[in-house]
């Protein structure tokens, strides 16, 4: 699941963005981190979580690729990021699947 701060500025153009690439996305409330806007987090459950920000929005196109090698991660930890050029410069934290 990709969530997006709704309140950051430039977080409704980043969903935008994002959702442009076929990526599901959910516009969420204030996620405190407001020093890193517009942010981003990727979880999914029994999986490690990702904050990223700040996300430019030339950042949605790694989204599909983030995706797949999260999705083909054990317990969604990533272990090379260089095919996501952009969004691997923005990660704030990985979070331990609960």
């Amino acid at each position: 699941m990709i969530l997006v701060c709704a309140n950051c500025e430039g977080g409704t153009a980043l969903a935008e963005a994002v959702e442009a690439t076929g990526a599901p996305v959910r516009l969420v409330g204030c996620m405190n981190a407001c020093g890193s806007a517009p942010v981003m987090a990727v979880r999914d459950p029994g999986r490690e979580a990702y904050l990223f920000g700040p996300v430019p929005v030339a950042a949605a196109a790694d989204v599909p690729v983030f995706l797949e090698l999260y999705r083909d991660a054990p317990g969604g930890r990533i272990a090379e990021a260089t095919a996501i050029p952009v969004l691997r410069h923005c990660l704030i934290g990985r979070i331990p699947a609960a």
